[in-house]
């Protein structure tokens, strides 16, 4: 190797060990982001199982209430099983 030429081939030899080295950060770096995305993810499937534990916690305790004040205020009460008439929904 002429020592002309022995510039040229260091650099060219450094820039494919900076390239490989980049692409190994970027990979490592993606690796990282994916773990951190599943992990939100994760988080954010829980969040909502415990917003829909909660959403149908209100609505039980609403309906008790509303039942404890239509009795209350107005008198009425759940009908008796004799009480319940089933029609079809034809007559519409």
């Amino acid at each position: 190797m002429s020592r002309r030429r022995a510039p040229a081939v260091v650099f060219a030899l450094a820039a494919i060990v900076a390239a490989l080295a980049a692409v190994a950060w970027r990979q490592s770096a993606t690796r990282e982001t994916m773990q951190e995305l599943a992990r939100v993810e994760r988080d954010l499937a829980v969040a909502l199982d415990e917003r829909e534990g909660v959403a149908r916690e209100v609505v039980a305790l609403e309906s008790r209430w509303v039942t404890a004040e239509a009795a209350r205020r107005l008198g009425l009460r759940p009908p008796a099983e004799s009480e319940i008439v089933i029609t079809s929904g034809a007559a519409r």
